[in-house]
């Protein structure tokens, strides 16, 4: 059983996540899984402001219809634009550390034992070692206030305030790992009660927050922090607040064997204008892979799913990541067309966080790559008019699967 709330910030100060997965709380299968609260604090701090324009400094890739005309007209495409399929040349070009990202990855596993669930009030979750102190507040689903305290000085507050009208309807697949699956009772759950929302917060290193964290992901230690993080630290830059930030919160949950699990998704949020992308992609299930698209149209707040039969996802450029041990996109295309609608993504990797776990062979052999980028997309219906477009936005996503190799140190 997992259970994984997940908390997006994109922001200049921190563009990353806020990350509670309730994994295994029986405790089951001790000797290879692991069983609690997993937390994760995960992004990269200080970064620089975007770009006004496109994510790739070119004209935007505009769509136009699809199907017998299912393909991008050649007048409106930029020259510069990257071909399909074509694979890095480069494949350490995104590992930043060297080039001085300021980047966090904290983990902390609290014990099912010290974890009050619903109280003092419901969606309430209070936990406390003597480690750490970890409180959620939600009134709803899409709001939520929290606070993390450690024994070590790290501290960070999150306040998360979906933008109305905009929350996606629960998807539930239950044709995962047909037939093994139904023999398991395989399901999930993908609920997005703010695909599109508002945060204030802050994260404040203290003390001794980042002495016992390694300097990079591998076999060390399950969190880390760059130097170029620890030199910034150093310097008396120790709190890195944003106000107002763009954000995305989901809640997903489920039963599903963590090697069989997996999934490649996308979220790309503008506050600003209540519009929002999401794609969802999860191994083997069609049920849950899909393109959800938020735009405002006359004055109204309006939804469209895209279903599988309706998405093209291309990793347009990719990359072999020496820590992660696998291929991972630098580059995404997403093309759908539907009921009049049809939309192109085009989104840009432009650094990753390992998310590896070490210390039992059911999680050491899987990862996590949260995912730092941006994104143009566009919306059109079925007379070329332009419904919504977003371009050089702050976005975030993740790829995780099974991985033959174990963690090892960063290259």
């Amino acid at each position: 059983m997992i259970e994984w709330r997940y908390f997006a910030v994109l922001s200049p100060a921190f563009h990353g996540l806020v990350g509670l997965a309730l994994v295994n709380p029986e405790r089951r299968f001790a000797a290879v899984a692991e069983g609690g609260l997993l937390v994760i604090v995960a992004g990269v701090l200080g970064r620089a402001p975007m770009p006004d324009g496109p994510s790739d400094a070119s004209p935007m890739l505009v769509p136009s219809d699809l199907g017998p005309a299912d393909r991008i007209s050649a007048d409106r495409v930029s020259e510069n634009r990257v071909s399909e399929n074509r694979v890095s040349e480069n494949r350490v070009s995104e590992n930043r550390v060297a080039t001085g990202q300021a980047e966090l990855c904290w983990m902390h596993l609290f014990s099912p034992d010290v974890c009050l669930f619903d109280g003092p009030a419901p969606g309430a979750l209070e936990a406390e070692d003597r480690r750490c102190r970890l409180s959620l507040r939600q009134s709803d689903a899409a709001q939520a206030e929290l606070r993390l305290e450690t024994a070590n000085g790290l501290q960070l507050d999150l306040v998360h305030q979906g933008v109305s009208d905009t929350q996606l309807a629960p998807v539930l697949g239950s044709d995962l790992d047909a037939p093994l699956g139904r023999l398991l009772g395989s399901h999930w759950l993908v609920d997005c009660p703010s695909p599109v929302a508002r945060c204030d917060g802050a994260i404040a290193f203290g003390g001794d927050s980042l002495a016992c964290l390694a300097t990079a992901a591998g076999d060390d230690a399950d969190s880390y922090a760059t130097p170029a993080l620890r030199a910034r630290v150093s310097a008396g830059e120790q709190v890195f607040r944003w106000q107002a930030a763009d954000g995305y919160a989901e809640h997903s949950f489920g039963i599903r064997p963590l090697p069989l699990h997996g999934w490649d998704f996308l979220f790309v949020p503008k506050a600003a204008t209540g519009e929002a992308v999401v794609l969802q992609t999860y191994r083997g299930s069609r049920q849950l892979r899909y393109l959800e698209v938020c735009w405002r149209q006359d004055g109204v707040t309006r939804h469209h799913r895209f279903e599988a039969n309706r998405v093209r996802l291309d990793w347009s450029e990719r990359t072999f990541d020496p820590v992660l041990g696998v291929w991972r996109p630098l580059r995404r295309t997403i093309e759908a067309r539907d009921a009049g609608l049809q939309v192109r993504v085009e989104n840009r990797v432009l650094h990753r966080i390992p998310l590896l776990r070490r210390h039992q062979l059911a999680v050491r052999h899987f990862f996590i790559s949260e995912e730092i980028g941006v994104a143009d997309w566009w919306l059109e219906d079925a007379h070329g008019r332009c419904l919504a477009e977003v371009r050089g936005q702050r976005c975030g996503g993740e790829l995780a699967h099974f991985r033959l190799r174990a963690p090892r140190r960063s290259v």
